[in-house]
């Protein structure tokens, strides 16, 4: 057998590569379950458009963000 020599740079390069990896893992799964909960403007806009995906709902959803609708409406 050959003997494999690692110098502590490699090592260290090769430490960072696997604590990256496992953190953005880990990010991507807070990010999934960020994503399941909806917020105030999507359930209103929900209840006023349908659970469809649609132009109409998506530009209520962004002026409903900035404050411009449903500022009263509770949801």
């Amino acid at each position: 057998m050959k003997k494999v020599t690692i110098t502590e740079s490699d090592l260290v390069e090769m430490i960072k590569k696997i604590v990256e990896t496992k953190l953005s893992e880990i990010d991507k799964e807070e990010i999934k379950e960020k994503k399941k909960k909806k917020d105030r403007c999507h359930r209103c806009a929900d209840q006023s458009y349908g659970p469809e995906t649609s132009a109409y709902k998506s530009g209520a959803m962004v002026k409903c963000r900035q404050g411009k609708i449903w500022k009263g409406k509770q949801c």
